[in-house]
């Protein structure tokens, strides 16, 4: 079973969707050390995955599934 890699879905919506590190760590109230971290962790608490397909306007399930994409 392949599990989603969480940080590279982030990696790949921030790109889609021309958001910077500083706008996301604005957003959730953190340092953009912090995202760093999120895009580099493969995995996260579900609730957070959550958040982040939010705030880019997309389901749990296509957020999640952008880290099959070929990069």
């Amino acid at each position: 079973m392949k599990y989603p890699n969480i940080g590279k879905s982030i990696r790949i919506a921030q790109a889609i969707n021309d958001v910077k590190n500083t706008d996301l760590a604005e957003k959730f109230g953190v340092r953009p050390q912090q995202v760093v971290r999120w895009r580099n962790n493969e995995d996260m608490p579900i609730h957070q995955v959550q958040d982040f397909a939010n705030y880019f306007g997309m389901s749990l399930f296509d957020f999640v599934g952008l880290s099959d994409a070929k990069s």
